[in-house]
């Protein structure tokens, strides 16, 4: 059974209960009532913008998909539209671009680079799934080497500190005998651990992938379908040295080693709503609301047999910051839970609206935000972690 334990948090009056089961820390939370705020301050605005209306600068971004700061400051965006790196100074002056579209070494294609993270050596790796490898640059984006990924687990996640790659497979058919009907089905894909090569290293299980409302023939094939709205799904990020999964069926986190064995179980406690048929149809009413009256009214037949979930996902996402804090997003919501390095919660967090974060630093937020023209910006915002005076 091992050795249990209650650990509180005083300012809070927050207590978790920690058990060692066969190894493996489980750690079970209370929710945080809605005003246990910790004591933590974002700027009133950002500290740094990158972004322009036009001009066809560096600064005009397009299909963002992520962005990483550099020890030195200097920030690099991975520009999809264009198939680039573009390389920011600490001030926002444009510094390198690398990448471009293309098959040759270092280039990039179909809306890649689709991530960007810092690799040991002070160098920059970037994500090329759909080249099936991961693309390194030196901190001035010269190009250094390629790193071909194992075509079944393309999707990164992100990097482990030592190199590793923390990774999901595609995921596998539907396999489910719906022929002739509709419903809810739901695929499932490997999660696991690459080397610093590219090649497996460790398996961390299947997990379920998001539900999905398909349509089948006759004859069993697939005739068309769409995401679930309210659907659930699985999420991961990394937590210092670990790998943490999700799956949003529960408030619950489970977190490996990048040797694949589970370490810790991190649970909160918190009752899981149910949406409705009314949200359902609320929520395809704003969104065909601006269509015209045919095209509407199609839209609308199209998910008139759409089944309701279970429930709405237990939270929306997860990120770690380099302080070792574990960050779980709310559903539909811009308030975080923020758990400490071992699993603890230590309070509420409400981020700045509309921003949806890469990168939590000791002292800032990097994110990204587009305006009512659509136009994109990365964003850097301060963050203060002492009380406000």
């Amino acid at each position: 059974m091992g050795c249990e334990g209650t650990v509180e948090n005083g300012d809070r009056g927050l207590v978790a209960a920690i058990r060692d089961s066969a190894g493996v820390s489980i750690v079970e939370n209370p929710a945080p009532a809605l005003d246990t705020r910790l004591p933590w301050t974002f700027g009133a605005e950002p500290s740094l913008s990158i972004g322009a209306v036009d001009g066809g600068g560096a600064d005009q971004l397009f299909r963002v998909t992520d962005a990483t700061r550099l020890a030195e400051g200097r920030i690099v965006i991975a520009n999809s539209g264009s198939n680039e790196l573009r390389i920011f100074n600490a001030d926002g002056s444009h510094s390198a671009t690398a990448g471009g579209r293309g098959e040759g070494p270092g280039e990039f294609v179909s809306y890649s680079p689709s991530a960007v993270a810092s690799w040991p050596g002070d160098s920059i790796a970037a994500v090329n799934p759909w080249g099936t490898r991961l693309s390194l640059f030196d901190a001035e984006g010269n190009h250094g080497r390629d790193v071909s990924l194992d075509p079944t687990m393309l999707n990164v996640v992100d990097l482990l500190p030592d190199g590793k790659i923390f990774t999901r497979g595609s995921g596998g058919g539907l396999n489910m005998d719906m022929t002739g009907s509709s419903g809810l089905v739901r695929s499932s894909a490997e999660w696991g651990i690459l080397d610093e090569h590219g090649a497996r290293f460790a398996s961390l299980g299947e997990f379920p992938g998001s539900e999905f409302y398909a349509i089948f023939e006759a004859d069993g094939s697939l005739q068309g379908g769409m995401p679930h709205p309210f659907g659930r799904g699985t999420t991961g990020a990394v937590w210092e040295e670990l790998a943490a999964i999700g799956v949003q069926d529960s408030y619950e986190i489970k977190a490996f080693a990048s040797d694949g064995s589970l370490v810790r179980v991190v649970r909160c406690d918190g009752d899981l709503e149910r949406p409705t048929q009314a949200d359902l149809d609320e929520y395809y009413a704003q969104r065909y609301a601006d269509l015209p009256d045919e095209d509407r009214r199609s839209s609308l037949d199209a998910v008139r047999d759409m089944p309701l979930v279970e429930s709405y996902p237990a939270f929306e996402e997860v990120l770690s910051d380099r302080a070792g804090y574990l960050w779980v997003r709310a559903y539909e919501a811009a308030v975080w839970t923020v758990f400490d390095a071992e699993g603890r919660v230590q309070g509420l967090v409400e981020t700045p609206a509309g921003l949806r974060i890469f990168e939590i630093g000791e002292d800032y937020l990097l994110g990204w935000v587009s305006d009512e023209l659509g136009v994109e910006y990365v964003q850097l915002w301060s963050l203060s972690r002492e009380p406000a005076s």
